[in-house]
C-alpha cells in the first residue's frame, strides 16, 4: 500500500471516528481492531512532532517496537518498510524489552501490563512516543491509550506525559482524542 493511499485511508477514518461511523468489534472481529491500530500507528508520526537532537532526526528509520507479545498478528504488513516523515519505517518486536534506546515509538500491549512500570522506566528521559494498548497505560504515563468505546478504536492522550517525552502532539490529533491526566514518572 502506497503512502499516499495510507494517508488518504487514515485521513478517512479519522473523518469516521469524529463522525463516529467507525465500528470495530474488539471480540468479534480482533483483526480488524489491530488493522486499524496498525493505521494509527504509522499516522501519529505525522501528527507528533519530535525535538531537534532526537533519535528521531539522527535515524535513518522510524523504529517502532512491541514489547512482549505481539497482538497484531499480521495487521503490520500494510505498513511495514513504508515510508513517514523520510524514513523507512521499521517494526522490532522486543521480549524481554532489552534496547529502548533503538525505539521512536514504543508499542506496550495489553499483556504487559504488570510490566507498565518498569517499561516506562526504561524510556525515561527518552524522545520516545509510548503507546499502551489500554487507556490504564497513558494514566500510568504512556502518552497514548488506546480503548474500545461503542466498538470502536479510540484513544486518549497524555499531555503531562508527552511533555515530560519531550514530544509535541498536533492539536488535530488532540481533536479526535480524549485527554487524560496521569501520574507516571
Amino acid at each position: 500500500m502506497t503512502r499516499y493511499l495510507l494517508k488518504i485511508v487514515f485521513v478517512l477514518a479519522l473523518l469516521m471516528l469524529a463522525c463516529g461511523e467507525t465500528t470495530v468489534f474488539a471480540d468479534e472481529q480482533k483483526p480488524g481492531e489491530y488493522q486499524v491500530k496498525a493505521l494509527f500507528l504509522y499516522n501519529f508520526i505525522n501528527f507528533v512532532e519530535w525535538p531537534a537532537g532526537s533519535s528521531f532526526f539522527s535515524s535513518s528509520s522510524m523504529n517502532i517496537c512491541i514489547v512482549g507479545d505481539d497482538p497484531f498478528d499480521d495487521a503490520l504488513n500494510n505498513i511495514r518498510n513504508e515510508t513517514v516523515k523520510g524514513k523507512k519505517l521499521i517494526i522490532r518486536t522486543r521480549h524481554p524489552f532489552d534496547e529502548p534506546g533503538v525505539c521512536q515509538i514504543l508499542f506496550i500491549p495489553a499483556s504487559e501490563r504488570s510490566h507498565m512500570e518498569s517499561i516506562l522506566r526504561s524510556v525515561k528521559g527518552e524522545n520516545v512516543l509510548t503507546i499502551a494498548d489500554f487507556v490504564e497505560g497513558a494514566r500510568q504515563g504512556a502518552i497514548i491509550g488506546f480503548y474500545i468505546e461503542q466498538q470502536k478504536v479510540r484513544f486518549a492522550v497524555n499531555l503531562d506525559a508527552a511533555r515530560r517525552s519531550g514530544l509535541k502532539i498536533s492539536a488535530k490529533l488532540l481533536r479526535l482524542s480524549k485527554i487524560i491526566k496521569g501520574t507516571g514518572n
